[in-house]
């Protein structure tokens, strides 16, 4: 009988690498394939897991009773040869083990070749021990063994080649490609030209004949997606339990729909997932719920595009705000969208509706269609599962087989599950980049959120030359947001330990609030506090005030006040600096949903008791923040000049006011008051604190008053989580009667650091220094990146000058002074200061692009162009250096070269308005007029809506805070 076994088991495992070398060889006539597994290959691959352990039970059988035997014999050949084959044997054994429960990974491919290998020399081993043994093999039984292996290998092969067939078609997917659905409005394959009226066919069109109209998404079909791919039509989550949970929470917490089968080989991506803002972002997010709802019924205003839509579908019960609501589900509800349920009335205790964004909803997407976001991208819906016993519930012994095909031949799920564009900024782009279209806003396209090109188009992955900073290395999405995590419990995926951190943590406190998850709100505090931002308590100007853009005038500035300590006048009107820093935000901070997000500075100024005497940024008792406080946040109003409050995007028209911190850049908030003669002869303690909360009051009181069943462990509107991301404090000595002040200078004079000062007062509380930690250059460097960005270029200019003398071997000085220089029109002074760049590392391409500016605006063109040529050499993916190329050659004429470059732009951006416009003034300047004409229609669908500024200086001149936020150089009063 162990001879049959035997038989069976080497003829298997020649059919098995025979599969191994198809594959690897690429023939295609007997290749498994890298997304399909025929049934016979897995039932084979399982045959031999069985076949194997039971020759392995038969011959530790034989052995035992052997061993008495031969060991009286004394035969040392047969002894030792007996033993390799036993140690071999349990080899092959223990590695085929671990890989029936761990899986033939790639981090566990020691173990595939140690069984491979073991598997080799088994035979041999046998062989050897029986050729040396006391009893040989007679050589009839050896030619008859050798030809039932073939005989079973050839009739394993016969069967596979002629059983192997491509994986079954779903159901849907067999009627769609029937109905020649593959190619229609709604399939990955469609051809957007073919579904529009005209000759321009803006980028991310979406036909009104989709069924997902006006999100983007698509199947391969083109027809509905059954909801239980992305669910996975699981029992071990049931619509009673998952219905239960919402009676009572409001939400479901504990069921991880569309996860089930996952965690069984997953169980810490899948532990990470559950509390993750992806997993909450559907109907079980009460504020998402609240906002969607509210779209659904009162987004009722009509389009030619929705009404073509809806005449497709005469059939549903689709109105105009349902079908608008689709936009915002490609991202937030894909279980409901996909399989038609947006059309119609919401069950929001349904598992699709609390399913949120499930394993699938990310991992069956199979392409992106391009980089314009709102959910472009295709859902694989043709083919489910492709292993043995899919559908069976978890601890039956058809979910133990499943899982075993699974392991021993994971790379088909692998290949399926993980793309390769997985891991770039282009995956997330999909719906972490959004833009307002006329069929949602009947108005125009806008620019909505854009994580993706705020990214894109900076330093963090190093395609941006004009950065301020640029990092040692490129980082994506993915590295912050999905960092390595130890798995301790066991993920099939772990790699020396760990897993790509699927909690996609950022800056979501509010969702692990409701539902009272305190080590969320932890780790994303921790997030937020590690090294993402900085609070810089830096400078002082007394006497002047503000000047205007150019900050001028009878002022003096002392920096770097932790070190450079002056002593505070009784009754002097002074204005503090303070800088914040964004440091390691790979986007804007804030990003995301900025009408509701709220992050700003608190500035408090404490006496010598500890008590506070003035403060801007507090929260009233009302729970709204103080409408003064120097805010990073967006103003948006509608088109009536009302305040967008409820994330009714359908309703965006204008920007009043918009305050965010790009990557590697800073801002600098200034803070006048009046020092109290309450404090003459004591001292104040300035304290500056970076505060979030996710969202802002009056967007989480409409919420909660829109939404109760989502809120029902709060009686009354919460109060969100205020944290605090950064801190910076410095003391100062306010003067007593008759005492000298320290470090005053003469009038008009910018005090780089307030030499004659060091030293003085008390010495600064605990945390408040930077200097240990934060080189000086990189402080005034910071500073000056602030006051630059926002135009005062005066005192820019003081602190880029001592960046210059404390780091005179960095190029960072005198290359932040040309850019100021640039910056106030004087292009002598630039050229200067470019000059002195070259002398410490010439050539180099960060310094190109401002030669380029430079020279452009000198009117040098060719010159120029070579300069911008050279920012692309090192800057590839740099669309503004594209941009600026293009222009500059269409400046000098030179237009084919000109199309060419805002080719590059396009390539990177399709929605590039001024690539557009310039493509257009290029393509008139050859007589190219039908080219012209398209790229006008792209530029006039692009621009920016001049007209609706009425709306924002109305609306500013009745709100003072978004007054003071919307211009660029302000100045907060420190109230008492």
């Amino acid at each position: 009988m162990a001879l049959a076994v035997a038989a069976f088991v080497l003829a298997n495992t020649l059919y098995l690498l025979l599969n191994r070398l198809a594959d690897a060889l690429d023939w295609e006539f007997f290749a498994v394939g890298e997304t399909t597994l025929p049934a016979f290959f897995q039932a084979m691959v399982l045959t031999h897991t069985g076949a194997g352990l039971l020759l392995a039970l038969l011959m530790a059988a034989f052995f035992l009773a052997h061993l008495p035997t031969v060991w009286k014999r004394k035969h040392r050949s047969s002894i030792v040869s007996g033993v390799l084959f036993v140690v071999v044997g349990g080899t092959l054994v223990v590695t085929g083990l671990f890989i029936l429960s761990a899986a033939a990974s790639e981090a566990n491919r020691w173990a595939w070749w140690a069984h491979v290998a073991a598997a080799a020399l088994v035979p041999i081993g046998y062989g050897l021990h029986r050729w040396v043994s006391y009893a040989g093999p007679s050589r009839g039984r050896l030619r008859r063994f050798a030809v039932a292996v073939a005989a079973v290998a050839v009739v394993l092969a016969g069967v596979h080649a002629f059983t192997r067939r491509e994986a079954q078609l779903t159901p849907e997917a067999r009627v769609a490609r029937a109905a020649g659905l593959s190619t229609g409005p709604g399939a990955r394959a469609r051809d957007a030209a073919d579904f529009h009226p005209g000759p321009f066919v803006p980028a991310g069109f979406v036909p009104p004949e989709s069924p997902y109209f006006p999100s983007p998404a698509t199947t391969t079909s083109g027809s509905y997606l059954p909801s239980r791919i992305l669910t996975r039509g699981e029992t071990g989550v049931s619509a009673e339990a998952v219905a239960g949970e919402v009676a009572e929470r409001g939400f479901v917490v504990e069921a991880a729909i569309g996860a089930e089968t996952c965690a069984r080989c997953h169980p810490d991506v899948v532990a990470q997932w559950k509390t993750s803002a992806h997993r909450f972002a559907s109907f079980n997010n009460p504020f998402y719920d609240a906002t969607i709802t509210d779209m659904r019924e009162t987004a009722n205003e009509p389009n030619t595009w929705v009404e073509r839509h809806v005449a497709a579908f005469p059939g549903g019960s689709e109105g105009v705000g349902r079908v608008k609501s689709k936009w915002c589900s490609g991202c937030h509800d894909p279980a409901v969208m996909l399989a038609g349920g947006m059309g119609l009335p919401i069950d929001r205790s349904s598992p699709e509706a609390q399913a949120g964004l499930t394993c699938l909803a990310c991992h069956a997407i199979d392409a992106i269609h391009d980089v314009t976001g709102n959910a472009n991208y295709n859902i694989a819906d043709e083919q489910e599962d492709p292993y043995i016993f899919a559908d069976a519930p978890a601890g039956t012994p058809g979910a133990f087989l499943h899982d075993a095909a699974m392991r021993a031949k994971p790379t088909v799920h692998k290949r399926r599950m993980l793309q390769p564009f997985f891991r770039t900024g282009e995956f997330c782009a999909t719906c972490h980049k959004v833009s307002l279209r006329e069929p949602v806003n009947n108005y125009r396209w806008l620019r909505g959120q854009n994580e993706y090109d705020a990214w894109h188009d900076s330093g963090v992955p190093r395609n941006a030359s004009r950065t301020f900073y640029l990092p040692p290395a490129a980082r994506t999405c993915q590295d912050c947001h999905m960092p390595p995590e130890p798995a301790p419990l066991g993920d099939v995926a772990a790699d020396r330990g760990t897993v790509r951190s699927h909690r996609f943590l950022a800056v979501n406190t509010a969702l692990p609030y409701l539902r009272g998850d305190t080590a969320s709100i932890r780790r994303i505090e921790e997030f937020l506090q590690n090294e993402k931002l900085r609070v810089d308590v830096f400078a002082l100007r007394r006497g002047g005030g503000d000047r205007g853009r150019d900050g001028g005038g009878g002022e003096e500035l002392i920096m770097r006040l932790d070190e450079a300590r002056p002593t505070l006048v009784p009754g002097e009107r002074v204005t503090l600096e303070v800088v914040v820093r964004n440091v390691g935000v790979g986007h804007t901070f804030p990003g995301g949903t900025n009408d509701s997000n709220e992050g700003w500075l608190e500035v408090s100024v404490l006496d010598g008791a500890g008590e506070r005497v003035a403060r801007s940024g507090a929260i009233g008792e009302d729970g709204h923040l103080d409408p003064m406080a120097h805010a990073y946040k967006a103003v948006i109003l509608d088109r009536n000049g009302g305040r967008i409050q409820k994330r009714n995007a359908q309703d965006i028209h204008v920007v009043a006011a918009v305050n965010v911190i790009g990557p590697g850049t800073a801002d600098v908030g200034h803070y006048a008051f009046e020092v109290p003669a309450s404090v003459a002869g004591g001292r104040l303690t300035v304290r500056a604190r970076l505060l979030w909360r996710k969202f802002d009051r009056a967007y989480t009181e409409f919420a909660f008053r829109t939404n109760p069943d989502g809120f029902r462990a709060f009686d009354d509107v919460p109060d969100l989580p205020v944290t605090t991301i950064a801190v910076d404090e410095v003391t100062l000595q306010v003067a007593g009667p008759g005492e000298a002040v320290v470090g005053e200078a003469a009038a008009g004079e910018a005090v780089a650091e307030g030499a004659s000062t060091e030293g003085a007062g008390e010495p600064a509380a605990d945390g408040a220094a930077l200097s240990p930690t934060v080189p000086a250059w990189i402080r005034y460097n910071d500073y000056g990146i602030g006051l630059l960005l926002e135009g005062n270029t005066r005192l820019a200019r003081a602190a880029f000058e001592r960046v210059a003398e404390l780091a005179p071997e960095r190029i960072d000085g005198p290359l932040n002074l040309a850019r100021t220089a640039l910056r106030s029109g004087d292009l002598e002074r630039a050229y200067g200061h470019l000059s002195e760049v070259e002398e410490i590392d010439a050539g180099d391409a960060r310094a190109a692009w401002v030669w380029g500016s430079v020279l452009r605006e000198d009117g040098r063109y060719p010159e120029a162009a070579a300069a911008y040529r050279r920012v692309l050499e090192d800057f590839r993916d740099d669309r503004a250096a594209w941009r600026e190329l293009g222009r500059t050659l269409y400046q000098d004429q030179r237009y084919d070269e000109a199309l060419e470059a805002l080719g590059g732009v396009l390539a990177i951006d399709p929605e590039d308005r001024i690539a557009h416009y310039y493509r257009m003034l290029s393509l008139r300047a050859q007589g190219r007029e039908e080219e012209a004409r398209l790229a006008e229609a792209a530029f006039e669908r692009f621009r920016i809506d001049e007209s609706a500024q009425e709306l924002t200086r109305a609306f500013r001149e009745l709100n003072p805070g978004v007054n003071l936020m919307a211009q660029p150089i302000h100045t907060h009063e420190l109230g008492w």
